[in-house]
């Protein structure tokens, strides 16, 4: 075999492997495929934080709040617990939720409120109602959604502040879950460097255009890319709810007996 006939082969099978590179690649970048890599990014085994919430209403008026958070990874399954510790006027009332992977088990939500001494179990029909008078539904305050709740669409690519990101489009699958989770579609921005949704926007039941997200500050903490500030608004009240979070603990060994009703009526008993 001549020289020239082993590099023409040579030649054409490297344009066979990038061929099949290329197609890999673009099978690999589906809307269900982008969407689990954001699932499955690394956010620590557990994660505790300080919470300040600032909540503006269309005229500028401004309720503060201040939270602490403490979340624990099961596997793919995670709990996650948050009280409210200023002001004194809802100091307390705690969320307990445990997040199932996949959607064979509903997930568990619970609000505890100290002034009626009573737990209110967040029902699945309950997922799009608002929390706490925040611009985040129930739903949004676990902040990776079912992925199985939803159609995931790859609809291209944008730059958002100097990053390329993936844009995927989510709608709900069914009529009943476009109106438990509140939303007809949303379309998701994914940095693609660090599979992390940096802007979220939504539409309401009716196909309106209702509120976006964006994190607006993103820091790497122990080696784990965290949200440092957030901002949800609403276009259609003009209300919006801003987000800073601090004193982030990675991987510090949480006791499992922290995610508990028990834990919930409690309150916290730390600093």
């Amino acid at each position: 075999m001549t020289l020239q006939k082993i590099a023409l082969i040579v030649f054409a099978l490297a344009i066979i492997t990038g061929m099949a590179s290329v197609l890999s690649y673009g099978e690999e970048m589906t809307g269900d495929a982008i969407m689990q890599r954001v699932d499955n990014r690394d956010d620590g085994d557990d994660l505790t934080q300080k919470i300040y919430q600032k909540l503006i209403d269309k005229r500028g008026g401004i309720r503060e709040r201040h939270i602490v958070s403490f979340r624990k990874d099961y596997g793919k399954d995670n709990k996650g617990i948050s009280y409210f510790l200023k002001p004194s006027n809802i100091r307390d009332t705690a969320l307990l939720t445990y997040d199932y992977d996949g959607v064979e088990r509903d997930d568990d939500q619970w609000l505890y409120l100290p002034a009626l001494k009573k737990v209110r179990r967040i029902s699945a029909s309950d997922r799009g109602d608002y929390f706490m008078g925040t611009d985040f539904t129930f739903e949004d305050v676990k902040q990776t959604p079912e992925l199985e709740d939803y159609n995931w669409t790859v609809t291209g690519s944008e730059s958002i502040d100097g990053f390329d990101c993936w844009v995927v489009q989510g709608v709900p699958k069914t009529d009943e879950l476009k109106k438990n989770l509140g939303y007809s579609k949303t379309v998701n921005y994914i940095r693609k460097d660090i599979d992390m949704a940096i802007r979220i926007d939504y539409w309401d039941r009716k196909g309106q255009e209702l509120k976006y997200f964006s994190i607006t500050g993103l820091e790497q903490i122990d080696g784990i890319w965290t949200a440092t500030t957030m901002l949800m608004e609403n276009i259609q009240t003009r209300h919006k709810t801003e987000m800073e979070f601090s004193e982030h603990k990675y991987n510090t060994g949480l006791s499992d007996r922290m995610f508990s009703e028990r834990m919930l009526k409690r309150g916290y008993r730390g600093k």
